[in-house]
Formats: C-alpha cells, structure tokens, sequence
C-alpha cells in the first residue's frame, strides 16, 4: 500500500513539473525573436538559405 501511494505521488509530481516545463518552453517560445539579429538568419528559413540556391544533387 505504501508503495502504490509513493508512486501515485511521483506521478503526480512529475506530471505537475511537467506542465510547468511545458508552459515555460511555450511561453519562452512566444517571447522569442524571429530573427536572431546576431547570426543574421531570415524570419522564414528555408532549405534554400541553409544550403544556397543549388542544393547538392546525389551521387550514383
């Protein structure tokens, strides 16, 4: 009995930490800039700007 009570409390505190990270990481995600002014990356990046206008073709 004392098990069970020991882990439906861990699980309950992992699930309230849990949430709480959560809603940390989604509101750091809202307040976050769009473009980062110091490395100079585009609002919207794309493949093309991470690999040039001409992206490597496989090899055979």
């Amino acid at each position: 009995m004392i098990v069970a009570v020991v882990a439906l409390s861990w699980a309950a505190v992992s699930g309230v930490v849990a949430l709480v990270i959560g809603g940390c990481v989604r509101m750091a995600d809202e307040r976050a800039p769009f473009t980062d002014h110091l490395a100079g990356l585009p609002a919207d990046l794309t493949v093309a700007d991470i690999l040039g206008a001409r992206s490597p073709q496989p090899s055979h």
